[in-house]
């Protein structure tokens, strides 16, 4: 587990997840959602993000892009956007959107079985957000 700034490691895990600017806002309200239920998904970031099977990008191959600075520039600007998300995000500037929502699934590549559990709080293209009850 590298220790990076909270800001290089929510945009990495944004960056790792998505390109699209509306599911990164999302993917961002998330995390902050899991850091407000310390005793269920972690009480830091770095135990959020890096717990086990949570977040699929992280130590992935967008994640190792990052890492290894080996980004189009195109992808160094989405990348950049993502750090500002993650900023904004952290000090709560930006609104919660996703109604709370503590999970989210893209239901083209995954149909896990909380997803008929939880309530659908939020949904953009590529993805659903659920809140746990």
């Amino acid at each position: 587990m590298p220790d990076l700034p909270p800001e290089e490691l929510l945009a990495r895990v944004l960056f790792s997840e998505t390109k699209d600017i509306g599911d990164a806002l999302a993917i961002a309200q998330v995390i902050m959602n899991r850091l407000k239920r310390p005793k269920r998904f972690g009480d830091t970031l770095e135990k959020v993000i890096y717990a086990p099977k949570q977040f699929s990008g992280v130590g992935g191959k967008e994640w190792k892009k990052v890492e290894s600075g080996k980004l189009t520039p195109e992808e160094r600007e989405i990348y950049e956007n993502f750090k500002s998300i993650a900023r904004e995000t952290m000090t709560g500037l930006l609104p919660d959107e996703t109604g709370g929502a503590d999970h989210y699934y893209n239901p083209k590549k995954a149909n896990p079985s909380w997803g008929k559990i939880y309530p659908e709080t939020y949904k953009t293209e590529y993805h659903r957000y659920l809140k746990e009850q």
